[in-house]
């Protein structure tokens, strides 16, 4: 489905041949058709979904499910306030290990949506970079 979606996107931006958009979207859509079976058969274990609060959530920060709900219960409303509290997304990965799952104890809490609860706010650089690419950036030209 990922190279389907490729595809698609690639010829939507270039003004491709429409009968090869047509084909490519009847192609994702037969791709598309067993996600809502593999999706009940495979669902996440309930401990996935509310681990306990011994579980530990950040591993760069070692910030337990317990300690993030508890946090929320002081009155942390979403996942930036967390972080400035409890450090989580702070560590070496930025939240990109731990960063869905803070959200969604967040909002098993506070008993609302995952998308009202929202996200870390995102900060550049998004992946950590070597200093050296940094100091050899030349803006207009291409990396290689």
């Amino acid at each position: 489905a990922a190279a389907l979606q490729g595809r698609l996107v690639a010829l939507s931006i270039t003004g491709g041949d429409p009968a090869r958009i047509v084909r490519l979207r009847s192609a994702l859509a037969r791709d598309a058709a067993i996600r809502p079976f593999l999706e009940a058969l495979y669902a996440p274990a309930p401990e996935v979904l509310a681990p306990a609060d011994d579980t530990i959530i950040c591993r760069c920060e070692e910030v337990t499910a317990g300690t993030i709900r508890a946090t929320v219960d002081l009155g942390a409303p979403g996942p930036n306030q967390v972080k400035s509290m409890l450090r989580t997304g702070m560590g070496p990965c930025q939240g990109r290990v731990c960063g869905l799952a803070v959200a969604g104890i967040i909002a098993a809490r506070k008993g609302e949506d995952p998308q009202v609860t929202d996200y870390y706010r995102i900060r550049p650089p998004l992946k950590p970079i070597p200093l050296a690419e940094l100091a050899g950036f030349a803006p207009g030209i291409a990396a290689e």
